[in-house]
C-alpha cells in the first residue's frame, strides 16, 4: 500500500534495503525518506537486522559439502575397504615419513602451519566486518539530509566520540588529494561491539570507511562485491577496516592504500597486491 506515502510502495523502500532499488525511483525514495526520519530510522533498523542474521548463516552456507556425503567418496570408500587391512601398515609408514619431510621442508622455508581452527575464526570475521560495512552504506550513502550523525564541520568531537566509544584512539585520513571530501561520522553497532563508519564524498559518489575491533590477527587486502559496490577489507593492529564505494575495483584500491598508509603511519611492511606480471616476464 501506498496510501501516504506520496506513491512510494513497500517494496521500493525493501529494495532500498536489498540495494536493488533502480535509479530511476532512487530520488523520490531519497526525498520521502528525507521528510519521513521515522521511516528512514524503520529501514535502519531493518537493515540491521537483516545483516545479522547474514552474519548468523554465513557459516553454514559457504561450508563445503561434507566428504562422507559425496558420491564420489563413498564409491572410493567401498573400494578401499577391501584393500585397508592389507595396506594399513604401509600406509601408516608412508605418512609419517611424508609428514617428517613435509614438516622439515616447512621448517627450511619459514612456513608457519596456522590452526584450522584459527583460520576459519579469521574467515568467519572477515565476512562479518565485510557483510556490515556493505550494509551500512548501503543504508547511509543514499541518504539525502542524514547520511551522517556528526558532520565533518565538528571533526574534532567525532573523533573524540568515535574514539571513547571503541576504546582507541583513531585517526580520520585525508583523501582530499584523490577528490574526496570528508562528511562526517557515525557510530553503528556490530557482533564485537561498537563500530565507526566515516563517510566521504566527491560530486554524487560516496565512500565509506567501516573500522572496528578486530583480533583475529593481520592480513593483506581482500576484494569482495556485491550488487554494484566495492568492498576492500584488511585487519592491522587488531582493529578491522572495510572501504566501500560504487567504484572500480583500481580506483577502490589506489584510494584503499591511501587510507592504510596513513592509519599505519606509512609502515614500511606493505600489504598490498602485487601488480600483475606481463605475459612472458614470468619468473
Amino acid at each position: 500500500m501506498s496510501a501516504g506515502r506520496g506513491g512510494i510502495e513497500e517494496h521500493e523502500l525493501a529494495a532500498l534495503v536489498d540495494g536493488r532499488l533502480s535509479a530511476e525511483r532512487g530520488a523520490a525514495v531519497d526525498a520521502y525518506l528525507a521528510a519521513n526520519p521515522e521511516e528512514r530510522v524503520r529501514l535502519q533498523e531493518y537493515a540491521y537486522q537483516q545483516q545479522q542474521l547474514r552474519n548468523a548463516f554465513a557459516k553454514q552456507t559457504d561450508e563445503p559439502i561434507p566428504a562422507h556425503l559425496k558420491f564420489a567418496r563413498i564409491r572410493a570408500g567401498q573400494r578401499r575397504q577391501r584393500q585397508w587391512q592389507l595396506g594399513t601398515a604401509a600406509a601408516a609408514g608412508v605418512f609419517l615419513i611424508l609428514g617428517g619431510i613435509g614438516g622439515w621442508v616447512a621448517r627450511d622455508k619459514g612456513v608457519s602451519v596456522v590452526p584450522s581452527n584459527q583460520t576459519a575464526q579469521a574467515a568467519a570475521t572477515e565476512r562479518e566486518i565485510t557483510t556490515d560495512a556493505l550494509a551500512a552504506h548501503r543504508v547511509f550513502s543514499v541518504d539525502v539530509r542524514h547520511p551522517v550523525e556528526v558532520a565533518a564541520a565538528q571533526e574534532a568531537n567525532l573523533v573524540q566520540w568515535l574514539s571513547k566509544r571503541l576504546g582507541r584512539p583513531l585517526v580520520v585520513p585525508d583523501l582530499s588529494a584523490a577528490g574526496f571530501q570528508l562528511m562526517g561520522g557515525r557510530l553503528l553497532p556490530s557482533e564485537s561491539g561498537p563500530a565507526a563508519q566515516f563517510m566521504y564524498q566527491n560530486g554524487p559518489n560516496r565512500l565509506t570507511l567501516y573500522e572496528r575491533s578486530d583480533t583475529t590477527g593481520e592480513t593483506g587486502f581482500r576484494y569482495s562485491e556485491e550488487n554494484g559496490v566495492g568492498v576492500f577489507y584488511w585487519s592491522d593492529q587488531d582493529f578491522g577496516y572495510a572501504l566501500a564505494a560504487k567504484a572500480d575495483r583500481q580506483k577502490l584500491l589506489q584510494l584503499a592504500e591511501i587510507v592504510y598508509h596513513q592509519l599505519s603511519g606509512d609502515s614500511p611492511k606493505t600489504k598490498f597486491p602485487p601488480p600483475p606480471v606481463p605475459p612472458g616476464k614470468a619468473s
